[in-house]
């Protein structure tokens, strides 16, 4: 049996790790210091006192005092406060910005190595001349062949303004290449357009995202889309200001959120001076779309003004304030839960999508699908995919097996714009598209089940759903649809 490995796609640990599916409102005042005359505060110094001068091990003022912050923010249960040292709320602060320190490209494994699957404009590695299509084969003296992606992203990652040394292989020869690791600017707002159907990924809310969503949203309705995807997959939360602007896109006026603080009082997020848009908007989210995500996906849900398709929301419904301390670094601290416009509870619950549908490629197949694409033509090769002649990051896998091609049984469904159904008592596998249904089991030659994914052998597929077209060479497969 060959299964296809997924080609690369972005990996945005690296970045997202401080940003943590936060809901964040402008910073607050620097906090003064302690009533000296509070018991509490006096007790706590007499503490810090006492074991800083008499403790056999010697312990630092310092050291004691951010343990002691620590256990007072631990002591709250509350996931979403922290306290940051400066180095951390520097960090945070770029996470938010969607910016790391590193040479800037998005990358995936190869057995050779790492494959770069793009390169960002003015990062150092382009400045250092590497090129999309790179396989890195050693960093410094490793090897790359036979570790994993991030063994390997690991060693490239490192402090501003050092070096690494990267050895790559271009079209059979080896190359090296020296890369100043700096601060890279991921990209934030990402435009494509799907032939009438627009589409507009949103990574983060960046202070500057609505703004870029702005101009791309601009640019897309000058090519004349008949229609918008705004995908929110994977977007961890950010500026609760940059989702007020977003809404201001869809909608002319209205409230973003209700908010309840600790004396159960609402003070509501509204906003104004809005615009609509003229054709059917449709938002992508799966389990990681989380707190700004979720507040502008719920609210325009409310208004009607959005389909929303994918999975369940994260479950993030919470405010932060981010409090600078005159000592420096700062104290994120939960100060609200927030509801929908409606008033629906997202906190450990989430926002179901008014259609469900699971899997990367088959969400982004089914909004396009619903966006009014009149036909859809998906490629996949081992470094690529492209729908309707513009290329994803989405992807699947694909079993090659005696002479057959097997695709996932919802990679097929969304396709056609048929249904698909899991009988668990029968372990098969139902589509139905029309007044066409096939039932597809593992005793039969026309399906596969592997980790828990049908897989539906493709030229029987075809033959019973006829607007179903495919060429497989073994390197590149082709699917269309009508």
């Amino acid at each position: 049996m060959n299964t296809s490995k997924k080609f690369p796609k972005w990996r945005r640990q690296t970045v997202s790790t401080m940003l943590a599916l936060t809901l964040l409102i402008p910073a607050a005042s620097p906090v003064l210091a302690a009533d000296a005359k509070s018991a509490a505060a006096e007790r706590i110094a007499e503490v810090l006192d006492a074991l800083e001068k008499n403790h056999v091990s010697g312990p630092k003022a310092d050291k004691l005092s951010e343990t002691g912050i620590q256990a007072m923010v631990e002591s709250l249960g509350d996931p979403y406060t922290q306290y940051f040292t400066p180095e951390q709320l520097q960090s945070f602060e770029d996470a938010v910005e969607n910016q790391y320190v590193g040479i800037g490209v998005r990358v995936g494994m190869e057995e050779e190595g790492v494959y770069v699957a793009d390169v960002f404009a003015g990062s150092p590695a382009k400045e250092a001349g590497m090129l999309r299509g790179d396989i890195i084969v050693k960093v410094g003296d490793e090897p790359a062949a036979g570790k994993k992606i991030d063994e390997v992203t690991s060693k490239i990652l490192g402090p501003v303004d050092t070096e690494v040394r990267l050895q790559v292989l271009r079209d059979g020869q080896t190359k090296e290449l020296t890369v100043k690791r700096k601060k890279v600017q991921i990209p934030t707002v990402v435009a494509k357009r799907f032939q009438n159907v627009g589409y507009i990924e949103i990574a983060s809310f960046s202070s500057d995202a609505d703004e870029l969503v702005s101009k791309e949203l601009s640019a897309l309705k000058s090519q004349g889309i008949q229609s918008l995807i705004v995908d929110l997959r994977d977007n961890p939360g950010g500026l609760l200001e940059t989702a007020q602007q977003l809404a201001r896109l869809f909608v002319k006026q209205g409230t973003l959120i209700h908010t309840r603080d600790r004396n159960g009082v609402d003070q509501p997020v509204e906003f104004a001076n809005g615009t609509t848009q003229p054709f059917p908007v449709f938002f992508l989210v799966n389990g990681n779309s989380a707190s700004a995500s979720e507040v502008l996906t719920g609210a325009l849900q409310d208004y009607g003004a959005i389909t929303a398709i994918g999975t369940k929301t994260f479950g993030k419904g919470s405010v932060q304030n981010v409090i600078p301390l005159k000592s420096g670094g700062a104290v994120k601290v939960t100060i609200e839960e927030y509801l929908t416009p409606k008033l629906r509870k997202v906190n450990q619950v989430g926002l179901e999508p008014d259609k469900k549908v699971e899997g990367a490629m088959a969400q982004l197949l089914t909004a396009i699908r619903a966006a009014g694409a009149n036909r859809i033509d998906l490629t996949l090769d081992r470094h690529s995919a492209t729908v309707n002649g513009t290329e994803v990051q989405e992807s699947f896998d694909v079993i090659r097996e005696n002479g057959q091609t097997y695709v996932p049984a919802r990679v097929l469904a969304a396709l056609l714009g048929a249904s698909v159904e899991w009988n668990e008592a029968a372990r098969s596998v139902q589509l139905v598209a029309g007044d066409a249904k096939t039932t597809y089991t593992p005793a039969a030659a026309d399906f596969v089940l592997k980790n828990g994914t049908g897989y539906l052998n493709v030229a029987q597929t075809a033959a019973a759903f006829n607007g179903l077209s495919w060429k497989d060479d073994g390197k590149t497969l082709t699917l269309g649809a009508n």
